[in-house]
């Protein structure tokens, strides 16, 4: 449906309801109104009052106008006249002098879906056997479905507005109308029927007394609305701030027994207030981060290691404290918590550093003071081993020899691991290193069936070729005495972002898991030949290469290291 049409079919629907109204108008007003005209004054003045003081209601700020009280009560005490006739002086007169800035087809289609109210609602009580008068029991039914006509009718005409207007399903429309406005006109009927009574009665006082009244119901509300907007607006406010917070809170309340969490919170722990109340509840077994919030004990910066249920860890430095109320009324608890496992890496890694400069010196001072007097005990057993080759075997000295090379390749790699020395950084290729590294270390098995699949992205990096391979030759070299005699070593790679990540993974029988957070400390091994060196080794060349390396996974199905160096022009 083309755009001329949508405002023709709008136009269309305001003309006939507009053209309706004023028919019922027209065949209803005589001006001889049956109350005197100070009452018809006031009850004009009324109306006018109610629609400037409408009652506010909370949350959703829906406005209840009890114009629709007179309305109705004039039904039921004079008939069809008065309610029209003080329809049209009050749509007049809050046209002309209140609302001027509003469009006149607004004033015509809120007169228009009036008139046909009040029509509606005065037909359907006379029809039901209402009697126009007093209020009298006999005539409840009547009253209460005409004031149901009223709702429907109303329901039904803006309805029709919104699905000209917009083209939207009517059915869902009425659904949504009906649902905010029944237990509005349940207020109106009931304050109709007050009024209905008092007008009776009391006419001029009557009127004044009830304006009065809902006027100041309409200001007390007003007041109550706007408070309930400033107490949303502070909650929305704290809860902005809590959530904008790096500090992950989680508020316990003693009364509902609800936890709740701020978005800091819910991202640190995968978990939602549901999934909190489910742990905390549950009598399964807690590790530490669960238990004290399932206790009550306040507790001050204690570092706690979580696991989350995707595997990954967090170390949280966590603090409990209890709530109090303004009279110092326990409420509840707070937790919060920070996540310091960047922190607590990066002091490792000092401390590793640390470590690694004071035994990378003291390695350096030992290995050169070691050195001399070894070249020298090497040398002439050398010339011993010549001399005899009987006495050399009394002696053990070809045992003596290899031995003595073992202890001068323990200085190398203490040398190596001191100073590694500074990278000569050209272009190169990990798979131009990886085919000469691989040919070489096949030949050196012998009788060993071990298998290497190599899938590398051909990307150039800058690298010292040299150092390189010793890093790519020592890992290798531990996977495949991992495996043993048999097993299947791959070697891959991943581009992600600015980093090149190269993995290296076998199926061994893995790491202990008693060392697995400590593999890269000096001169921990679990081999019984090995010196422990050679993993700082290759962790100082990748460092100095501006990248990493770490144990990525190791369990009884094997082991693989990630090493992640930066692409060529980012490091």
């Amino acid at each position: 449906m083309n755009l001329l049409s949508f405002f023709k079919g709008t136009k269309l629907y305001l003309s006939i309801l507009t053209l309706v109204a004023f028919i019922l108008l027209l065949s209803n007003i005589t001006f001889q109104p049956q109350p005197s005209w100070i009452v018809l004054l006031l009850l004009i003045g009324s109306i006018i009052l109610l629609n400037h003081y409408m009652i506010f209601l909370a949350p959703k700020g829906n406005c209840l106008s009890m114009d629709s009280s007179i309305y109705l009560a004039t039904i039921f005490l004079f008939g069809l006249e008065l309610p029209l006739t003080l329809l049209l002086f009050s749509s007049i007169l809050i046209t002309i002098f209140f609302y001027k800035k509003t469009a006149l087809w607004k004033h015509l289609f809120n007169m228009a879906m009036y008139t046909v109210m009040i029509t509606g609602a005065y037909y359907t009580f006379i029809f039901l056997g209402g009697n126009i008068g007093l209020v009298n029991t006999e005539s409840l039914i009547a009253y209460c479905l005409a004031l149901f006509s009223y709702l429907l009718i109303n329901v039904f005409l803006v309805g029709m507005y919104f699905v000209v207007d917009s083209f939207k399903s009517s059915l869902s429309i009425i659904k949504m109308i009906l649902k905010d406005s029944l237990s509005n006109y349940v207020i109106t009927l009931a304050l109709a029927i007050i009024f209905t009574m008092l007008l009776g009665s009391y006419p001029i006082l009557g009127t004044i007394v009830f304006t009065f009244i809902i006027v100041m119901l309409s200001l007390v509300f007003a007041r109550y609305f706007k408070l309930y907007e400033e107490v949303v607006n502070d909650k929305k406010t704290r809860e902005q701030i809590l959530n904008s917070l790096p500090i992950g809170i989680i508020t316990y309340d003693d009364k509902t027994s609800e936890f709740s969490l701020n978005a800091p919170a819910e991202g640190l722990l995968k978990k939602d207030n549901h999934e909190v109340s489910r742990i905390v509840n549950s009598l399964e077994e807690k590790d530490s981060f669960w238990q004290i919030i399932s206790s009550e004990k306040s507790v001050q910066n204690e570092k706690i290691h979580v696991k989350n249920d995707d595997d990954t860890k967090r170390v949280l430095l966590v603090s409990q404290s209890a709530l109090n109320d303004s009279y110092d009324h326990l409420t509840g608890r707070i937790i919060h918590f920070i996540d310091i496992t960047e922190e607590e890496e990066r002091e490792k890694r000092i401390q590793q550093s640390e470590k690694l400069a004071v035994l990378g010196s003291a390695a350096a001072r030992a290995a050169h003071e070691i050195r001399n007097p070894l070249a020298v005990i090497h040398g002439f057993l050398s010339l011993m081993k010549q001399s005899s080759e009987e006495n050399s075997k009394k002696l053990q000295l070809p045992l003596m020899l290899k031995e003595l090379d073992r202890i001068n390749s323990i200085v190398e790699d203490m040398l190596m691991m001191a100073k590694p020395g500074v990278p000569t950084l050209k272009e190169a290729y990990i798979e131009d290193i990886l085919n000469e590294i691989l040919p070489f270390y096949r030949e050196s098995q012998g009788t060993k069936n071990i298998q290497f699949e190599v899938n590398v992205t051909r990307l150039p990096l800058l690298l010292d070729t040299r150092q390189i391979k010793q890093v790519l030759y020592n890992l290798i070299r531990n996977s495949c005495e991992a495996m043993g005699e048999r097993g299947k070593l791959s070697i891959y790679s991943v581009v992600e972002g600015n980093m090149y990540l190269l993995f290296i993974k076998d199926n061994g029988a893995g790491i202990p898991e008693n060392i697995r957070e400590r593999v890269f400390e000096p001169f921990l091994t679990s081999k019984e030949t090995g010196t422990g060196l050679g993993l700082i080794i290759v962790q100082r060349i990748i460092e100095n290469h501006h990248g990493t390396i770490e144990l990525y996974s190791s369990s009884e199905k094997g082991t693989t290291f990630l090493i992640s160096i930066p692409l060529k022009g980012l490091n």
